[in-house]
C-alpha cells in the first residue's frame, strides 16, 4: 500500500510542503540501528577505557594518559 503524503503546505508557502509518515517496519528499523549503533558506541567506550586502565597499570603518568585520553 503506497504512502499518502500529508500536505503540512503553510499559508504564505509558495513551495508545497508534504510529509509522509514512517511505516511501522521503518519506525522498528531505526529504532534497531539506534540501538546498534549506541551498542557499538558504548563498547568503544569500554575497550578504550579498558586500555587507558592497562596502560595505567603499566606506569604511564596522569599526564600522559591526558595526552592519550583527548
Amino acid at each position: 500500500m503506497p504512502k499518502t503524503p500529508i500536505d503540512i503546505t503553510p499559508e504564505d508557502s509558495a513551495v508545497p510542503v508534504f510529509l509522509e509518515e514512517p511505516t511501522a517496519a521503518e519506525i522498528t528499523q531505526r529504532q534497531t540501528e539506534a540501538t546498534a549503533q549506541a551498542a557499538a558506541k558504548a563498547a568503544r567506550e569500554t575497550v578504550r577505557a579498558s586500555a587507558l586502565a592497562k596502560l595505567a597499570a603499566l606506569g604511564l603518568t596522569e599526564e600522559e594518559l591526558a595526552t592519550l585520553s583527548v
